[in-house]
């Protein structure tokens, strides 16, 4: 009985563990619950010695962390797509497994090393895990501890310098805290010295960030002088068409075109006239830039001459192998010819009385859903490519910082997923950019939690970056979010909405910027350490013994 007591009882806080953490991501602005959301799986793990025990039960807490966090992977609520369906039910139960990394090794320091340096060691365990899942392929960083604190304007302030990584480390030491806190009133030493120290550095290190942000933000400008806008301004319009995102490739082409013309016409009539405007991820589905186009890109110059406006867009890219040798393995073949070709989920730049259309690549691509991770090392594995007109995707072939000619404006644009990427985001800003946009479609899900997620995240890369950041939805979210991370003119889901605003331009450099995610570098290094001190010491104990064992 009292086994199957203790069992329902780490059933319990595991569960709870999941439920916190999942419920402090958005939509939720609980993000404070992040702060303690650990808390209940270090006591079920405390007094488990199995490791392989201790990880079933950090499984279970994962998943449903992952449950609640991502249950809108799989598009359960439109159920259109099976190969969606499939793809996040993988996604929501293989994913926690990769937590056993940083779960795992944690274990092995404690076994090791002791349970006060592995407490010392867990956050950079787990923010070098973090930082090391944006390096690959596979990578996935949609679920950064750090993304819980987007609506807590003040405290992710300390992002210009730490990025969203060092919210993370921030969560993972108040989490620490806060279980020596609660193990020392378990043990009924709530009261002595040791543990009131405790609760002192806890309430520090709690409050220094909201502190250091309530000061930036009482300081924070967006007036002419401020160096956010230290290159002038630019006003920058916003076509949110509101597509069916199942049907966009099966629609007239040119319908939709005609749809974004006619509403970018109106922008033209507002009270901001706007110099740049952005249409959606691939919201042209024709390979426009290919020469049997050339007659439907024309047209689309003529009209950005006659709107005197200038139109970033997403388009799909096709680029043509000319031979073998310059072909990758994953290039796709055309049966008729034999020609080998690629094609991107790209964005294109028109501007009037410019010849030239630059465009950009998507570098950072979802696994799976957009391109088979690796698959030129693993091409059989490319039946598993997606079919739904954006499956199959090359990588680009790298960053692009576009130039209107007109203003002298320069800025890149992010395409969906690849603004969840800090760094990433922050190497366009290093190149160039005086101002970030994001193109992106996020209504594949309805009103599930993706969308609010995605958008709630470009926050920090206005903020890491101290740049303005125009965001461009299918069928929403769009707005505007300044180099504070306050939101401007944000849409509704699947609605159809026209923006503009005039915002800042500006060259400065944050701390951020300039140095990246030196802060994960750091945590995925001292994390080495632990785990080389801990085998080590695993190899002295283990040599000594043999010593005396034959002596």
């Amino acid at each position: 009985m009292h086994r199957r007591r203790i069992f329902r009882l780490r059933l319990a806080l595991s569960i709870l563990s999941g439920v916190m953490l999942g419920a402090a991501f958005p939509p939720s602005t609980l993000g404070v619950l992040a702060c303690f959301g650990l808390v209940p799986l270090l006591i079920v793990l405390a007094d488990i010695e199995s490791t392989g025990q201790a990880l079933r039960y950090t499984y279970l807490a994962i998943l449903v962390f992952h449950v609640i966090t991502l249950n809108w992977t799989g598009d359960y609520l439109q159920m259109k797509d099976p190969y969606m369906m499939i793809a996040g039910a993988v996604t929501m139960t293989v994913h926690p497994f990769f937590y056993f990394i940083p779960i795992g090794l944690y274990l092995y320091v404690r076994n090791r090393l002791g349970p006060r340096a592995a407490l010392l060691a867990l956050p950079f365990l787990w923010v070098g895990y973090e930082y090391s899942h944006t390096l690959s392929e596979w990578s996935f960083p949609w679920l950064t501890l750090g993304y819980t604190q987007t609506y807590d304007l003040a405290r992710i302030q300390i992002a210009e310098y730490a990025g969203v990584f060092g919210l993370s480390f921030w969560i993972l030491i108040l989490n620490v805290l806060a279980f020596l806190i609660y193990s020392a009133g378990a043990r009924g030493k709530m009261f002595d010295a040791p543990v009131q120290r405790l609760l002192l550095v806890f309430l520090v290190v709690f409050l220094a960030p909201l502190v250091y942000g309530i000061v930036v933000l009482a300081n924070a400008k967006v007036d002419g002088d401020h160096p956010a806008m230290d290159k002038g301004t630019v006003s920058v319009g916003i076509v949110q068409p509101n597509l069916d995102p199942w049907e966009r490739w099966s629609t007239q082409g040119r319908s939709i075109i005609e749809k974004c013309w006619t509403l970018t016409g109106k922008l033209r009539a507002g009270s901001i006239r706007p110099q740049i405007v952005l249409w959606p991820e691939t919201v042209v589905p024709y390979f426009i830039l290919l020469p049997s186009n050339k007659g439907l890109l024309n047209e689309m110059k003529e009209r950005a001459k006659a709107d005197s406006v200038a139109v970033l867009f997403g388009l799909p890219q096709m680029v043509v192998y000319p031979d073998s040798a310059s072909t990758p393995k994953t290039a796709r073949t055309d049966p008729m010819t034999g020609q080998h070709y690629d094609i991107f989920n790209a964005a294109a730049f028109i501007q009037p009385a410019v010849d030239s259309v630059p465009w950009y690549g998507k570098m950072k691509l979802v696994p799976i859903a957009e391109r088979v991770p690796y698959a030129d090392l693993f091409s059989a594995l490319d039946f598993l490519r997606w079919g739904v007109g954006i499956g199959g995707w090359q990588i680009g072939p790298g960053h692009v910082v576009f130039e209107d000619k007109t203003t002298g404006a320069r800025f890149s644009t992010a395409i969906c997923y690849e603004s969840v990427y800090p760094d990433f985001v922050a190497e366009s800003v290093l190149r160039g950019a005086e101002f970030l946009t994001i193109i992106t479609v996020d209504s594949w899900w309805d009103h599930m939690s993706g969308a609010y997620q995605h958008e709630r995240f470009a926050v920090f890369r206005a903020v890491e970056n101290r740049r303005w950041v125009a965001r461009c939805a299918l069928g929403g979210i769009s707005c505007y979010i300044d180099p504070y991370g306050r939101y401007y003119e944000a849409t509704g889901l699947m609605t159809q909405a026209a923006l503009s605003m005039t915002i800042g331009r500006s060259a400065a450099l944050s701390f951020y910027t300039r140095n990246g995610d030196i802060g994960g570098i750091i945590c995925l290094w001292m994390a080495g350490g632990f785990v080389v001190s801990a085998a080590g010491r695993a190899f002295y104990i283990r040599t000594r013994k043999q010593q005396w064992r034959e002596s």
